[in-house]
């Protein structure tokens, strides 16, 4: 399994992460929620968010993101799916969590995400 997260994997548009906010669906699990929406691209692709009015000091915002990005790349592969998605993680807590609580987070959100497919 390839885990790196090459530039391919970012999702940067503007346009399409405003898309995802509108029409996409989402699930939630405790501080994490993930935004998702099928893709025409031939690979996931992910942006990650925190918002300023939860973490106030940008060094907390950029620590928390460097942590999420990591999770999201050892475990990538359980977001596989026949199609792509484009998704977007947003972490909803007020303060820096450990690497294994979000880690253990990111494991629940995979699976609810899995599940709410295949309704």
């Amino acid at each position: 399994m390839d885990q790196s997260f090459p530039k391919k994997e970012h999702l940067k548009s503007a346009e399409r992460i405003s898309q995802i906010y509108r029409q996409g669906e989402k699930v939630k699990q405790s501080f994490l929620l993930l935004y998702f929406i099928a893709s025409t691209e031939d690979a996931n692709r992910l942006a990650l968010a925190v918002p300023k009015r939860r973490v106030a000091l940008a060094v907390n915002r950029n620590r928390i993101k460097r942590k999420l990005k990591e999770v999201y790349r050892q475990n990538k592969g359980l977001l596989k799916a026949e199609e792509s998605y484009d998704f977007i993680l947003m972490y909803l807590g007020s303060e820096a969590p450990e690497y294994q609580k979000l880690e253990r987070a990111f494991l629940k959100l995979c699976e609810k995400w899995r599940n709410s497919r295949a309704v």
